[in-house]
């Protein structure tokens, strides 16, 4: 078990990333509806959902407070609301089930952009877009029910005694409803089962996607320099926010469902897993500005923009007015198409 002091810290951290992710995002999506290149197109509506999407989550996660104990095999998770209702804490972990299956439709587009261009235009078609919402709709439906049906968690369970007593004594509070929890029985290991499935799915199509994107950029040469320097930037990007929810979500999830039917001891992975989960939304952010050079400058000029200067010079003698001269420099001006460097 982690030491107090040790918590402290990691929850300070924890607290500095949901604010970073709050601000950084919102900033994001600014620069996103300011500076996006028409080129872009539809693309940066993706981009500005997954934003939105991580502020959300930033401020899930600090509502929600979730928390997780390990005692043995038994495994358990719990949102410390007023309520403390076990499906508060279910909608919290199937939030966090989303970002991947974003992450899948972003792959499906870049995939597109490359292989199938004239396919691109159905991410305008209404119809196709909410069909395509379905899939992190039914993903989130499917981990909902799959948390609340397929684990226990009621108060008078010998499981929810344990892991109640257990958090008590980590974090000074009791908190007897509220838990999702899992132990070793069937109906359990069916549904660790199927968490593996949807898992190893959505890691499958992201795969497969990228895999086949990467393959047809490599083989893109037709395109000019500017278009392949912009198809790899932005494979580069996805591919990079797919590494950054699998870091700080998804490893730890596996580990966490899997590991304590077993025995398989975790160490401190319970202690580090909810504070992880609420970092990668800053990361997030940081990967889009930091590949995305209209972005990026974007945000540079937001906070380093120079106003002209404008005095007004009176004397009894006469009346003279000064305009400073006003000079923009071409590298102050944002590309006219976009720029990927």
């Amino acid at each position: 078990m982690a030491s107090k002091e040790f918590l402290q810290v990691a929850d300070i951290i924890a607290d500095v990333h949901l604010v970073a992710g709050v601000i950084l995002n919102a900033l994001l999506l600014y620069v996103i509806r300011k500076v996006s290149q028409t080129s872009v197109g539809s693309y940066k509506y993706l981009l500005g959902i997954f934003a939105a999407f991580d502020i959300f989550l930033c401020i899930l996660h600090k509502v929600a407070k979730p928390g997780a104990i390990i005692v043995g095999s038994t495994f358990g998770c719990v949102t410390d609301t007023p309520l403390e209702s076990r499906v508060i804490t279910s909608f919290y972990c199937a939030c966090f089930t989303i970002p991947f299956a974003l992450m899948n439709i972003h792959f499906l587009y870049r995939f597109w952009s490359i292989r199938f261009t004239k396919l691109l235009h159905n991410f305008t078609n209404k119809k196709f877009i909410v069909g395509i919402a379905m899939f992190p709709i039914g993903e989130f439906i499917i981990w909902f029910l799959l948390v609340y049906l397929g684990l226990t968690g009621d108060v008078d369970e010998p499981a929810t005694i344990l892991l109640s007593t257990e958090y008590a004594k980590k974090y000074g509070r009791l908190l007897k409803d509220g838990w999702i929890s899992k132990g070793f029985n069937l109906r359990i290991f069916l549904g660790m089962i199927a968490y593996d499935i949807i898992m190893i799915i959505s890691f499958t199509i992201a795969i497969v996607l990228g895999s086949l994107t990467f393959y047809y950029i490599k083989r893109a040469h037709k395109l000019s320099a500017q278009s392949r320097n912009m198809q790899w930037k932005l494979f580069i990007a996805v591919s990079a926010q797919t590494f950054v929810p699998t870091l700080f979500v998804y490893i730890p999830y596996f580990c966490i469902i899997n590991f304590p039917f077993f025995g398989i001891p975790l160490f401190y992975v319970d202690d580090a897993w909810m504070r992880m989960t609420a970092c990668f939304p800053a990361w997030d952010a940081v990967i889009i500005i930091v590949l995305i050079k209209d972005y990026r400058v974007g945000l540079f000029k937001l906070f380093m923009r120079k106003r002209t200067v404008k005095t007004n010079d009176n004397t009894w003698m006469g009346v003279s007015t000064y305009y400073a001269p006003t000079m923009t420099a071409a590298s102050d001006r944002l590309p006219s198409s976009p720029n990927y460097h």
